[in-house]
């Protein structure tokens, strides 16, 4: 069982070692839509961004998009991302795991 408090207060006092981290999950439905989450903790904060790339059709042609997201994630929030995602971190302090 994760140490909860232990978690935050190491990722409050910087201690929290994140290395970067890029997914592109592969959508059987939409074949030409791809998503890619960019992880990475600076200080007590952790930075998620996801960036969507796809075509539509508008019966003449296809036309690309790109979209792209930006969140800050802090102290709850950055613990539950963690707990979630334990793998998208090094384990500095495998004790709080």
């Amino acid at each position: 069982m994760a140490n909860y408090e232990g978690i935050l207060e190491a990722l409050n006092n910087g201690e929290f070692d994140g290395v970067q981290h890029t997914y592109s999950p592969v959508d059987g439905y939409q074949k030409h839509t791809s998503h890619q989450t960019v992880m990475q903790v600076n200080g007590s904060e952790i930075e998620v961004v996801t960036k969507t790339t796809g075509k539509s059709f508008d019966g003449k042609e296809n036309n690309w998009y790109t979209e792209e997201s930006v969140e800050y994630l802090n102290d709850n929030e950055a613990v539950d991302f963690i707990l979630q995602r334990p793998y998208y971190f090094r384990q500095v302090r495998p004790d709080l795991f």
